[in-house]
C-alpha cells in the first residue's frame, strides 16, 4: 500500500457515510431496545452507562482478538486501540478524528468527552488510521451480516420502519452493501 498524507474525504464520500452513520446510529439503538433483548450484548459488547445522576449516552464496548476495540454510542462510532488511539466518527458528520487515547474503563458518555487531536504527521500512525477507519467501516458490514442472519431482513424492515421523524433514504436490503462499498471508495481514495 502506498503511503499517503491524511486528506479530508472528499464530499460524495462525507455524505454517503453521513446518511448512513445517522441510519447505523438509528438501528443500533433499535438494536439496544429490541423486545427480545439487547443485540449489542448478545453479540458481545459490554455497557458501560453514564453516572448516577449524569446525562448522556450507554457506551458499548466490543474487544476484537487483536485488542482492536469498537466502541458504539448514540452520537457515534470509535476504532482502535486504548492506548494508541484510533479513530471516532461523529454522527451525522462523517469526518474521521484522530483520538490519541481511550480509557476503557470509564468511557465517555456525552459527544464532547471525546477528545480528538490533530493526527500526527507520521507516516505510521497515518496508515493506522486509515486501517482502523476502512476497518470500522468493514466491521459494520459484518455486524449487519450477522444482524441479518441472526434476526433476518424483516426485522431490519421493522427498525426502519419505527422511525417516524428520520425519513432515511438508503434501503436497509442493501446496508450490508453501502457499508462494504463505501469502505472499499474509501480504500481506493486513500
Amino acid at each position: 500500500m502506498t503511503l499517503h498524507a491524511w486528506q479530508p474525504l472528499p464530499a460524495h464520500l462525507q455524505q454517503r457515510g453521513a446518511e448512513l452513520l445517522h441510519l447505523q446510529c438509528w438501528l443500533w439503538g433499535c438494536d439496544i431496545r429490541r423486545p427480545e433483548g439487547n443485540l449489542l450484548l448478545d453479540y458481545g459488547f459490554s455497557r458501560q452507562r453514564p453516572p448516577a445522576g449524569a446525562a448522556g449516552s450507554s457506551a458499548y464496548l466490543w474487544t476484537a482478538g487483536s485488542g482492536t476495540i469498537i466502541v458504539l454510542w448514540g452520537f457515534g462510532a470509535f476504532c482502535g486501540s486504548p492506548v494508541n488511539g484510533g479513530v471516532y466518527l461523529r454522527r451525522y458528520e462523517f469526518d474521521p478524528r484522530y483520538v490519541p487515547r481511550i480509557d476503557t474503563r470509564r468511557l465517555p458518555w456525552l459527544p464532547d468527552q471525546v477528545h480528538t487531536a490533530v493526527i500526527p504527521p507520521d507516516p505510521d500512525v497515518q496508515l493506522r488510521l486509515r486501517q482502523q477507519f476502512t476497518g470500522l467501516l468493514e466491521w459494520i458490514a459484518r455486524y449487519e451480516t450477522w444482524v441479518r442472519d441472526s434476526c433476518g431482513l424483516e426485522y431490519r424492515r421493522r427498525c426502519v420502519a419505527e422511525s417516524t421523524k428520520h425519513p432515511f433514504r438508503i434501503p436497509v436490503d442493501r446496508l450490508v452493501e453501502e457499508w462494504q462499498q463505501l469502505a472499499q471508495q474509501y480504500a481506493s481514495f486513500s
